[in-house]
């Protein structure tokens, strides 16, 4: 796989693989809300921690 650079060539990755992206997608609204990836509290203090440390994303 060519490095991504900027957007022209993410949007080229996302065409030349749209259907590989589609059938390994979830619905969210499939996913318990007991699944660990669902816990929100979570992924707030990921978000932050990474936030903190890259200069906030």
């Amino acid at each position: 796989m060519e490095t991504i650079k900027d957007v022209r060539d993410f949007k080229a990755f996302l065409k030349s693989n749209k259907e590989k992206i589609q059938t390994s997608t979830v619905n969210a609204s499939d996913i318990s809300i007991h699944d660990e990836w669902m816990r929100e509290d979570k992924w707030d203090e990921i978000y932050k921690k990474e936030g903190k440390n890259n200069g906030g994303v």
